[in-house]
């Protein structure tokens, strides 16, 4: 593996970088504020700044690993590329129509998410495919000259091609794709049928929209950096961390960017399981905490929980349904707004509220003195003591305790008429309660047990509000890792490339024709090795992983299973009955019996073999009385009070050192609180392992 890497993250408030020399076993941290205006000015500055601090120089980095909110960020603000969608004629209503559900039953002005492409743009090409692929009327290929005219006529520079039942014959969508590239080579060209072969219209047409719709951007973004890096002699290749949680080039990235859409979330989940394998616990709840979000992910066996189903731009962000859904490959996740800048404040029945509005990074916290004056997160943990003013960032940036206190006051304790350390600890207790509750759900509807669970906290406020969120979901292990401030970029370096392939053959698994399934996995097979080995994956190093979208005949949703390995023919079909079996129980606790099972979509992951990283924190790690800072007044939610609480220089804790709570432990990118009662473990890896009472 390369000696120098460096692994970038941007985050809606920080824009988190880290250098890892794999030699030496260390790893050297950059923190900034994220540039909004142009994401590349903060990453910029904070590569060159990374590798000055590391003693090293830019050609010494060989490689580079970004995940990035471009995507997101994009369809949210509406300023991707000028769209239009090509369809078959009657089908371009698919994207309103959407799924006859309402996400709110309760809402009389229910709001619907807005197409990214508007009616007059959605335009239609005589020609239908059956559902089981065949032909019914030609393909009127003359007419796509006249949709070029319209769609040059509009300003269009991106096209996605969505045609009925393309994921089963695609002839007409290739057709098509092949007439716009001779009449239209200045567009971005998105096909629904290389992006995402999969039955269901609505899901298709909505990814191969979302696709197009930021293409050119993120095309520009990627090519911009990729030429940024090589001006400055990076002697690598700069990959993408994608959603579902490996990595992929900028021309695959570029090729589809839809997969883009998770990528720093995802970084944190790979981040955990490997803090995990290093402390020794397979099973958690990784708790990402930043400046906007909180994201939680269950880590099953070492390995995170992944889906297919992703929505994006939610009218009401965390209301599931209100938004556009995607099928990519993601990382499993729940995500409610609760990060050090969301806002607190007293809504029109005198109820305390706390986000999921967030001040980001510009205006900022009121203590950030930035133009910010309303009470966040961030204000009440200053305000309670967990966080030192003077410390943030390593002393780089000074925060404000009084302006944190005058915000408090005027827009929380006032209103309230209560005191200034009731309101601060009640917006803890609130988004606390919050994130406790969103964790019980998203556990639940899993169907595990969340008492198996330890949690594992990291992001830059993760570590301050973890041994509250364990106290009140009743966990009794938390582990808070080193360098928790900027997991997510570390998570970029330990990930390995991968490649997702999906075909869609639907037929009850007792009338398989197993030639064809066999010729689908091939055909997958093929095309990721093809593509592994571009990136320098050998043949030998990949890892195959199948599984199926499944369900009872006559079922609306399906669920996926894993596939036994191997050859698949008939003699295989108990073992797929029962792995299909076996994830409906766990999820709904019994299974209808005697009931034809459906094979819908058949999924490859092909991963090459994962970064071995081993880093060495001990640095100047002394005995735990030595690595005392003073001593520091926190208030603790179940005593109901301020406590005296020593403070802990990370930087210097030895391996096996134990501690007792209350205690509070600074590094330059987070803190970790924990309360009276605890114990605290330093293992070998310098993470501390909580045992709360």
């Amino acid at each position: 593996m390369s000696r120098y890497r460096v692994g970038i993250d941007i985050g809606g408030t920080f824009t988190d970088f880290v250098l890892v020399d794999s030699k030496a076993g260390r790893i050297h941290l950059g923190k900034r504020l994220t540039t909004h205006g142009d994401y590349l000015d903060a990453v910029m500055a904070g590569f060159d700044e990374l590798v000055t601090a590391a003693g090293i120089t830019a050609p010494d980095v060989e490689g580079v690993v970004h995940g990035t909110t471009l995507v997101t960020n994009t369809v949210i603000e509406r300023k991707g590329a000028p769209t239009a969608l090509i369809t078959t004629e009657g089908a371009r209503d698919v994207i309103e129509i959407g799924t006859e559900l309402r996400y709110d039953i309760y809402d009389l002005g229910i709001e619907r998410v807005t197409p990214l492409v508007p009616r007059q743009l959605r335009l239609e090409i005589a020609g239908r495919m059956s559902y089981d692929g065949r032909e019914l009327r030609k393909l009127d290929i003359k007419q796509v000259s006249a949709l070029v005219a319209v769609m040059r006529r509009e300003g269009i520079a991106a096209v996605a091609v969505s045609m009925l039942h393309s994921y089963v014959n695609p002839k007409h969508e290739i057709a098509v794709g092949r007439e716009l590239k001779r009449l239209f080579p200045e567009a971005e060209v998105t096909l629904s049928s290389t992006l995402v072969p999969e039955i269901r219209e609505y899901e298709r047409t909505s990814t191969a929209i979302v696709n197009a719709y930021v293409q050119p951007l993120v095309s520009r973004y990627l090519r911009d950096m990729e030429r940024q890096l090589l001006e400055r002699k990076v002697n690598g290749p700069l990959y993408l961390m994608l959603s579902g949680g490996g990595l992929a080039s900028v021309a695959e990235s570029v090729a589809a960017p839809v997969q883009l859409i998770e990528s720093g979330p995802a970084g944190g989940a790979i981040a955990a399981c490997f803090y995990g394998r290093n402390a020794g616990v397979n099973d958690m709840i990784s708790f990402d905490m930043g400046g906007t979000t909180a994201k939680m992910c269950l880590i099953n066996g070492g390995s995170p929980t992944r889906t297919h189903n992703f929505e994006a731009a939610r009218v009401h962000r965390f209301k599931k349904g209100s938004g556009i859904p995607l099928r990519v490959p993601v990382i499993d996740m729940i995500e409610i707004g609760a990060g050090g800048g969301s806002i607190a404040r007293v809504d029109a029945m005198g109820l305390l509220k706390v986000g999921p509005e967030s001040s980001g990074s510009s205006p900022g916290p009121a203590c950030y003195g930035l133009g910010g004056d309303h009470p966040t997160v961030t204000d009440a943990d200053i305000a309670l003591g967990y966080l030192d003013p003077g410390f943030f960032l390593g002393g780089s940036m000074k925060l404000d305790r009084s302006a944190a206190e005058r915000a408090i006051h005027k827009h929380i304790a006032e209103p309230l008429g209560i005191g200034l350390t009731e309101a601060a600890a009640g917006i803890q207790e609130i988004v606390n309660e919050n994130m406790a509750t969103a964790t019980r759900l998203y556990v639940a509807e899993s169907g595990r047990d969340i008492r198996r669970y330890a949690m594992l906290a990291f992001g830059g406020a993760g570590p301050v509000h973890a041994y509250r969120l364990a106290q009140i979901l009743g966990l009794k292990k938390l582990i808070c890792p080193y360098a928790a401030g900027t997991a997510s970029a570390l998570g970029f370096l330990v990930a390995p490339l991968t490649v997702e392939q999906v075909r869609s053959y639907v037929a009850p698994i007792e009338k398989l024709d197993w030639a064809r399934l066999q010729g689908l996995y091939a055909d997958m097979e093929a095309r990721a090795i093809e593509s592994l080995n571009a990136l320098g994956v050998k043949t030998d190093e990949i890892d195959f992983q199948r599984t199926a979208d499944m369900r009872f005949s006559g079922q609306g949703y399906e669920i996926e299973a894993s596939l036994p390995a191997g050859h698949l023919d008939a003699n295989r079909m108990g073992e797929i009955r029962d792995a299909f079996i076996g994830v409906y129980k766990q999820l709904f606790e019994r299974a209808p019996e005697g009931l034809p099972i459906e094979g819908l979509s058949w999924r490859l992951r092909a991963t090459g073999r994962r970064p071995e990283l081993t880093l060495d924190f001990r640095g100047d790690a002394v005995a735990p009385d030595s690595a005392k800072k003073g001593m520091r007044k926190v208030y603790f939610h179940h005593e109901r009070s301020f406590i005296d609480a020593p403070v802990y220089d990370r930087y210097k804790l030895a391996p096996g050192g134990v501690l007792e709570g209350p205690a509070v432990f600074e590094e330059r990118e987070s803190t970790v609180v924990v309360g009276p009662g605890s114990r605290i473990e330093v293992d070998s890896s310098l993470n501390l392992i909580v045992h709360l009472p």
